[in-house]
């Protein structure tokens, strides 16, 4: 019988043991996940200036003529991205 509770006993307290281990790591998990949040609105923010920079370095570049034959097809290709973007958010509007 003393076997049966000594064993009770070291179910119960490796029981303990794994309810504070999973409360640990639920802890640290919504703390990964929340510092996940951060970094991708981070991530999205950057992308955002980058996008604008990119427009405003194209701005410039015409405005001063500065353009070659390639920087001029790759700029037509990403307005015409621009409009088919725009097109589709029409389309949305319009439904």
């Amino acid at each position: 019988m003393e076997q049966l509770e000594l064993q009770v006993k070291n179910l119960y307290t490796k029981l303990q043991q794994l309810l504070k281990q999973n409360q640990l790591l639920q802890k640290q998990n919504a703390a990964l996940q929340k510092e996940i949040l951060a970094l991708k609105t981070s991530v999205e923010e950057k992308k955002e200036t980058v996008t604008k920079m990119q427009q405003q370095m194209d701005v410039f570049k015409l405005s001063a003529n500065a353009l070659d034959e390639k920087e001029k097809q790759e700029l037509r290709k990403r307005i015409d991205m621009y409009l088919a973007e725009i097109e589709k958010c029409l389309t949305l509007i319009n439904e």
